[in-house]
């Protein structure tokens, strides 16, 4: 692994940690086409920021950057759209259905337990901010990144969003969401032990455990079957159609 210092590249980041190139992009000072060949030094001095700042937030982001071993290769002869319906069917509407079951729970598990774990009322306000941001995320990407994929597929044509003509649009406030999801669930982790079932745990309790497990590992893939197979594709799709070449074959 490169180390951070104001001479590291973009380009180090964008080949190396989606973790930390998601982290500078919320910033603002590096976008969607920029030159990747640009230091975080250049960055920072250019906009008058001391770079330290920003290689601080970044080597915080680094820690998300987990060696991966999530196997995606399912969707390696998927045609597109079926790439989005696949994120749709096993992760969304697993999220529709599970985020009301897990706060309901939680709700039972804090009135019976929460004078005597105190961790449990900051499980709850953490999670009820991550399913509120996901709520909003699912939103968000079915009403312009997925529509203006099944554009693309149906009618060889984008009929821009909110976020504008480019699927660009939409990635970018996608992956600042999944940053900030992956601190969310690494702070969910911490307070709950990996989910680790305390001794004097009821059924409820060993439950919510359970699906808070379930429900983390979900996401986990579920980010990462967008960041490294949906988002860049979706990239190359437009990119296709806008030189004429079609988006309905698999890469």
């Amino acid at each position: 692994m490169f180390e951070l210092s104001p001479d590291t590249r973009v380009a180090d980041l964008w080949d190396e940690s989606p973790a930390m190139l998601a982290a500078l992009k919320s910033t603002g000072i590096f976008k969607e086409g920029d030159s990747i060949d640009v230091t975080i030094g250049d960055l920072c001095w250019d906009v008058g920021l001391n770079p330290v700042m920003i290689l601080n937030m970044l080597a915080k982001a680094r820690a998300l950057d987990v060696p991966s071993t999530i196997d995606v290769s399912e969707l390696d002869d998927m045609p597109l759209i079926e790439v989005v319906e696949n994120v749709a069917s096993l992760h969304h509407d697993y999220l529709r259905q599970t985020l009301p079951e897990i706060a309901a729970l939680l709700a039972r598990v804090v009135d019976a337990h929460g004078d005597s774990d105190e961790r449990l009322l900051e499980v709850s306000k953490l999670f009820g901010k991550i399913a509120g941001d996901l709520e909003g995320h699912l939103l968000h990407e079915e009403e312009s990144l997925f529509q203006m994929i099944r554009d693309m597929e149906k009618a060889g044509v984008i009929q821009p969003t909110r976020c504008g003509e480019s699927v660009a649009g939409p990635i970018l406030c996608m992956e600042n969401d999944h940053n900030e999801l992956r601190h969310d669930l690494a702070r969910l982790r911490e307070l709950t032990g990996d989910y680790a079932v305390p001794g004097f745990a009821c059924p409820t309790y060993r439950k919510l455990l359970e699906l808070l497990t379930v429900f983390d590992q979900n996401t986990v893939v579920h980010m990462h079957k967008e960041d490294h197979v949906l988002f860049p594709r979706a990239k190359e799709a437009q990119a296709a159609l806008a030189q004429g070449t079609g988006t309905n074959s698999a890469p």
